[in-house]
């Protein structure tokens, strides 16, 4: 398991210099990738679904990039798109095709449908992540969350800032 994560880690860095990201972005990026395959591979082996460990490693990755992108003042599709890399299903996308072009449809459409659950998994963790995001800057912009303070002993009542 420390293999794949580490290779997962090479590849995304070598996407990162195809992307011609900046060098302590592309370090960050590819922690990323790697960190988005170790939750594939954690939940992968609990539940043994496909679409389940896509999903929980694509919202995963979807928050640590958009941490990322707060702490380095940068947006968030630097991390994205790296470190999504290792999750993509290119393997069931290339059987698909091999199956169709050599007249099996049977499996070339249950390797279609494997691709399309896939897909919508990573792109549903990808929107939760960003919602999720979303949702806790403007509870924090609009004072939402709140440290709550004992109350005053000059006016007898509860203060909440």
């Amino acid at each position: 398991m420390i293999l794949q994560v580490f290779y997962a880690f090479l590849s995304t860095l070598g996407f990162t210099v195809i992307l011609n990201i900046e060098r302590k972005k592309a370090a960050v990026a590819s922690a990323g990738g790697a960190l988005s395959w170790l939750v594939y591979l954690l939940v992968y082996k609990g539940t043994d679904s496909d679409t389940a460990s896509l999903f929980a490693a694509s919202l995963a990755m979807g928050i640590y990039s958009e941490i990322m992108a707060r702490v380095f003042r940068s947006p968030a599709t630097v991390f994205y798109i790296p470190g999504f890399i290792p999750l993509v299903p290119g393997a069931t996308v290339y059987y698909s095709v091999y199956a169709f072009v050599h007249g099996n449809n049977s499996d070339g459409m249950n390797f279609f449908i494997q691709t399309i659950l896939k897909s919508a998994s990573i792109t549903l963790g990808l929107i939760f992540s960003g919602a999720l995001t979303m949702i806790i800057l403007n509870a924090k912009k609009r004072n939402f969350i709140r440290v709550f303070k004992p109350h005053s002993r000059n006016t007898g009542e509860n203060t909440l800032k």
